[in-house]
């Protein structure tokens, strides 16, 4: 699903996941919403697959109960029990063609894995997201979406008899067990990312799983070097459309957080991400917590003294003129500018705010549009400054999309980015 085909690149453009910390979160109005919003009606059908909570009924009714509350109708898939597994055919008709959400409990990821493996649920799965079938989910039902994630799978109260293991092990035996990392389905584009639900939370064995998480990246920074985590908060969502995503927050606090390891020097970084209107490339989000390096603070730091006037060696050359044509213009411009210069500067339009946000307040907004003579003026986007960021291009745009004006996007930051001159001109 992240590779270049012309056919790949359509599936990972469908893709429509919604990963919460836990099951609960899934129930929070500012997560639910983008769960409807995401399917695109009103009433979305809704397959439920509970294999991670073998298929109790009390989880069933706790993860769909926002869901029976706006009257969806709602299938239940229970594939946990070999007598309970309906045939290819009715599991392939419910989660690739009936079903607009795909909800997924939480409890033992890897029992959920293994059972879908075994039925051929997991190639269903992959196939509805092709689709565009919203896949949503929290704990285990979020990080099974990715290409691996951090698990309480060996918890010895994570099974299916979870009441008998509570009464016949001691409390030392009931926290004796290590987080582990296993494999997901991989369906989140990008390099190996390790999900990590319940990151703002300890386990039962006393150990902080975004502390363990962390050591999991160093430990396996040989074999998939580059490896990330995203860590999500329990009352958080991480939501992903096509190549890119964004950050719900389900309370106004929780987060969810980009963690790197880097081996030379034994250490990791964390960063939070904020929550943002809309998505922005996955990539992007990745590098949240890169800082700047020396090397490039020192380049900066070489040109504080600058004089940035217009790079006339880029320009056009002007026309060539007579002797008499030139003293005429040096005459004028000793007299305070030729008329062409005059005019240049009767035209001039700057709205020049104090911040990036104050340009979508409306006094300034209006103004702006005022300026441009149009009801829906054509814009150019340079985010130069801000290193050709998605997110800032999303927050400086905003009030122009909501007026649905025409919009490009000019990134220079980067060589690799940078138009031809004719058409930066063409452009701006």
């Amino acid at each position: 699903l992240h590779s270049t085909s012309s056919q790949e690149n359509e599936q990972v453009s469908n893709l429509k996941i919604v990963a919460a910390g836990r099951m609960k979160t899934l129930q929070l109005p500012p997560v639910f919403e983008k769960v409807i919003e995401l399917s695109g009606k009103e009433q979305p059908k809704i397959v439920y697959i509970g294999t991670a909570s073998f298929d109790r009924t009390d989880k069933y009714n706790l993860c769909t109960k926002a869901f029976r509350e706006l009257e969806c109708e709602i299938e239940r898939l229970d594939v946990s029990e070999t007598d309970t597994v309906p045939t290819y055919e009715e599991m392939r008709r419910l989660v690739v063609d009936w079903a607009d959400v795909v909800v997924c409990s939480g409890g033992n990821t890897l029992h959920s894995l293994l059972r879908w493996k075994d039925v051929g649920l997991d190639l269903l799965l992959k196939e509805a997201a092709e689709k565009g079938t919203v896949l949503c989910g929290g704990s285990a039902g979020a990080g099974c979406w990715f290409h691996s994630m951090h698990s309480d799978s060996m918890r010895p109260d994570n099974t299916k008899h979870a009441d008998v293991a509570k009464s016949e092990l001691d409390d030392d035996e009931l926290e004796d067990w290590e987080f582990v990392k296993i494999s997901g389905l991989g369906l989140v584009p990008g390099p190996d990312i390790m999900a990590v639900p319940h990151f703002d939370r300890t386990g039962t064995n006393d150990m902080s799983r975004s502390d363990h998480a962390e050591q999991v990246l160093l430990e396996t920074e040989n074999e998939t070097p580059g490896a990330i985590a995203f860590g999500i908060d329990n009352n958080a969502a991480f939501v992903v459309t096509g190549d890119s995503a964004m950050v719900v927050s389900g309370d106004g606090e929780a987060t969810c957080h980009v963690v790197v390891a880097d081996e030379e020097t034994g250490e990791t970084s964390t960063a939070p991400l904020v929550p943002q209107d809309e998505p922005i490339p996955i990539e992007e989000l990745m590098l949240a917590n890169t800082p700047a390096t020396a090397e490039h603070l020192d380049t900066l730091g070489d040109h504080v003294e600058t004089n940035f006037s217009i790079a006339e060696d880029l320009l056009e050359p002007p026309t060539t003129t007579t002797d008499s044509a030139t003293e005429d213009a040096s005459a004028l411009n000793s007299h305070g500018g030729s008329s062409q210069e005059n005019e240049q500067v009767s035209n001039l339009k700057i709205v020049a705010a104090g911040r990036m946000k104050t340009l979508q307040l409306p006094p300034v907004f209006e103004k702006v549009i005022e300026l441009s003579g149009k009801e829906q003026p054509k814009i150019v986007y340079i985010g130069t400054a801000s290193f050709d960021r998605t997110d800032k291009y999303n927050l400086c745009t905003k009030a122009f999309r909501e007026l649905e004006c025409e919009i490009e996007r000019l990134d220079v930051s980067e060589t690799d980015t940078v138009p031809t001159y004719e058409e930066m001109r063409r452009l701006v």
